[in-house]
């Protein structure tokens, strides 16, 4: 989980070439992440890259060392996919919950209580996701503890059909981001200016996007990606039935 002050992105040039941005694979095995000396606790092992600073989200990779943090009013809705260790959490009404490897998580904005990170093999990793534009202080978010996205939804089960072949499911929405997700029949469209940043995870499938008087990409099950606010190309997927995807955007 981040605590953080968050900067803007600087505007892109008119003329700058709009492509889809890759989150390293590197970055998501713990490898090439920076070692950072906090104030608060130079002893403390610790490691932060800012993956992604664009106009909507920023991206985070995160590890450190097992400990143990006391939340008061949580600032941001955060996303979180944890990849290595566990998180112990607990609310001050004595609710607790704890997170693993693989989970998918939402932090929700005004949480209060204990986060305690503990390593897999002694270090912990995380990938963070946050909105830049923080919503009014008076606005709580309904969940009041960090809580697992369906786990059946992220499998694919249940979908909420949209029409012939198109699905699509909101896992949480919350005061300053959306979590969704969506999923599809092989499909070939054309993107004109994409309206809104989108940090993309494929769940299953594969999906190759070129922009316009640009090369193309191909992302396959397992990779995340930001598609950016402006984006315009082609979007051609594929899938074993569906592809499906978990999407992330600023509400």
């Amino acid at each position: 989980m981040i605590m953080a002050s968050f900067s803007f992105a600087q505007e892109m040039p008119k003329d700058s070439l709009i492509e889809p941005f890759k989150i390293d694979n590197r970055f998501l095995s713990g490898l090439d992440i920076p070692q950072l000396r906090l104030k608060s606790n130079p002893k403390r092992e610790y490691y932060k890259k800012r993956i992604y600073n664009g106009s909507e989200l920023s991206v985070d990779i995160m590890s450190s060392e097992f400990v143990s943090n006391k939340i008061n009013n949580f600032p941001i809705d955060e996303f979180v996919y944890y990849i290595n260790g566990k998180a112990d959490i607990s609310a001050k009404d004595s609710t607790t919950v704890t997170f693993y490897s693989g989970d998918y998580l939402f932090v929700p904005k005004g949480f209060s209580g204990n986060w305690t990170n503990n390593g897999g093999n002694r270090l912990h990793l995380e990938l963070s996701v946050v909105s830049k534009q923080r919503a009014d202080s008076s606005q709580i978010s309904n969940a009041k503890m960090p809580f697992l996205l369906d786990r059946e939804l992220i499998s694919g089960i249940g979908l909420t059909k949209l029409d012939a072949t198109s699905y699509k499911d909101t896992l949480y929405l919350g005061v300053e981001l959306v979590v969704l997700t969506e999923s599809e029949t092989p499909t070939k469209k054309q993107i004109s200016e994409n309206p809104k940043e989108q940090f993309i995870h494929i769940l299953n499938g594969g999906l190759t996007i070129q922009p316009e008087n640009g090369l193309p990409q191909t992302y396959l099950k397992g990779d995340f990606f930001i598609l950016p606010k402006g984006f315009s190309g082609s979007w051609i997927s594929e899938g074993q039935n569906l592809l499906r995807i978990l999407k992330v955007i600023q509400k």
